[in-house]
C-alpha cells in the first residue's frame, strides 16, 4: 500500500483548495459569500501553519469589531465542515486549523516551531472499532495529533 510523502516539517503545508474553489464551494452549497467571507477564506488558505480563530480575527480586523469576530468563527466552521479546512486541537486542547487535504488525516506538530507533518495511516481504526463493540459505543471519528521536536527545532536546542 502506497501512503502519500511526508512533507519535511520546514516545508508548509499545500492547501488543496484555492480561494477561488472554497469560495465557489461555499456558493454550492447555498452559503452567501460577503466580502468579509471572501476576506477570511484568502487569509486562511495563506496560512502555512496551525492557526487560531483569533489569530485570524487579528490578521482580517477592519475595525467592525464583533461582526468581523463573528464572520471569522462562523466562516472557519463552514470552511471545516465542508472539509477544506481541518480543524485539530492543539497540545494545550485548543482548537487550531489547518489549510490541507480534507482527508482522514492525522499529524505530527512541532511544539516549538509549530511546523506540522500530516500523515494518513491510521494506528487508531481497529482500536475505536474494538471499544466500540465492547462498550456498545457508536463510534462518529476520531482525532490524532502528535506533539514532539521537529529535526530543525532539535538541532537549534544543541
Amino acid at each position: 500500500m502506497s501512503h502519500p510523502p511526508v512533507l519535511p516539517a520546514s516545508s508548509p503545508l499545500p492547501s488543496d483548495y484555492s480561494a477561488a474553489e472554497a469560495i465557489t464551494t461555499l456558493s454550492r452549497q447555498g452559503y452567501r459569500v460577503t466580502a468579509p467571507r471572501r476576506a477570511v477564506i484568502t487569509a486562511a488558505l495563506r496560512q502555512e501553519k496551525p492557526f487560531t480563530a483569533e489569530q485570524l480575527v487579528a490578521e482580517t480586523a477592519s475595525g467592525d469589531g464583533e461582526s468581523g469576530r463573528s464572520t471569522v468563527y462562523r466562516t472557519l466552521e463552514i470552511l471545516a465542515s465542508l472539509g477544506i479546512l481541518s480543524r485539530i486541537l492543539n497540545e494545550t486542547g485548543r482548537p487550531v486549523y489547518i489549510a490541507g487535504a480534507p482527508v482522514h488525516r492525522h499529524h505530527l506538530i512541532c511544539s516549538g516551531c509549530g511546523a506540522v507533518v500530516p500523515f494518513s495511516a491510521c494506528p487508531i481504526g481497529d482500536l475505536a472499532a474494538t471499544l466500540a463493540v465492547e462498550n456498545e459505543f457508536e463510534v462518529h471519528g476520531h482525532l490524532l495529533e502528535i506533539f514532539g521536536t521537529c529535526r530543525t527545532c532539535q538541532s537549534g536546542a544543541r
